[in-house]
């Protein structure tokens, strides 16, 4: 674990270290990469922390919002396609023309859609679509993989495929499910974020911050809230990870 973390941490040394010679010996007539002290001097600044916190509340809500029903509906295909297997067809195709349609292509269409009865609507939405298919994938995956020995035990004293399903395809598909739900988080936040950028949520939001700050040539801020989106992303990642751990304790390692 120690030696993970030095290695963890010398990569973010060197990755700030490349990133600092760039900025100075290539960049500095542009200004497009800036130093990373400049980046950082952001986040010592009160007032803006105070309104990147106001816009990543509304960012972080709405992508929640879009990775809860995303994978509720991922979870409720997977089963459905288990207890009737005749749909599988038909729940594959579903999955992949949600994984295959460009979201830039069909945000705009979301944004009016929603319209303004519901300007977080279309960040829902994307952010759910975000997580469906790999969601999906995981939870079938593991729902499969349940020993055959202990399918038929359950069989064999008179359960029946719904009893099968919660006494052990459900624990079995747990690692696998959750794996996805990892991947899922940064995806539904990313998400969220296209969505803004296409005219969803509002004004205070991360993805409206970012087009001010592009708009504005401010590469110091525009860096900042590239990090604070990064930063973000992997605290949903890690809040997973830990979720998983406590519910499926014989997988941790």
């Amino acid at each position: 674990m120690t030696r993970s973390r030095l290695g963890g941490l010398a990569g973010v040394l060197v990755i700030v270290a490349v990133w600092w010679l760039a900025s100075i010996a290539l960049f500095r007539g542009s200004g497009s990469i800036p130093t990373p002290p400049s980046v950082f001097a952001e986040f010592a600044d009160p007032q803006r922390w105070s309104s990147t916190v106001t816009n990543a509340t509304s960012t972080v809500s709405a992508a929640a919002q879009g990775y809860l029903w995303g994978n509720l509906a991922a979870i409720a295909l997977a089963v459905l396609v288990l207890l009737v297997p005749r749909l599988e067809a038909l729940a594959n195709q579903v999955a992949i023309v949600s994984y295959c349609i460009p979201l830039v292509a069909i945000g705009p269409v979301i944004v009016i859609v929603a319209g303004r009865d519901a300007p977080n609507g279309a960040s829902i939405v994307l952010a759910a679509m975000s997580v469906f298919f790999t969601t999906v994938v995981g939870c079938l995956v593991g729902l499969r993989a349940a020993p055959r020995a202990s399918i038929d035990l359950v069989r064999a004293y008179g359960g029946s495929a719904w009893t099968t399903l919660r006494k052990v395809r459900v624990i079995s598909a747990l690692p696998s499910l959750f794996a996805a739900l990892r991947i899922a988080a940064p995806a539904a936040f990313l998400g969220a974020i296209l969505a803004e950028y296409l005219g969803s949520g509002g004004d205070s939001t991360l993805g409206r911050a970012l087009i001010a700050a592009q708009t504005q040539s401010d590469a110091p801020l525009l860096w900042y809230l590239a990090l604070v989106s990064g930063l973000i992303s992997g605290i949903g990642y890690l809040l997973v990870g830990l979720v998983a751990r406590v519910v499926t304790p014989w997988t941790s390692a």
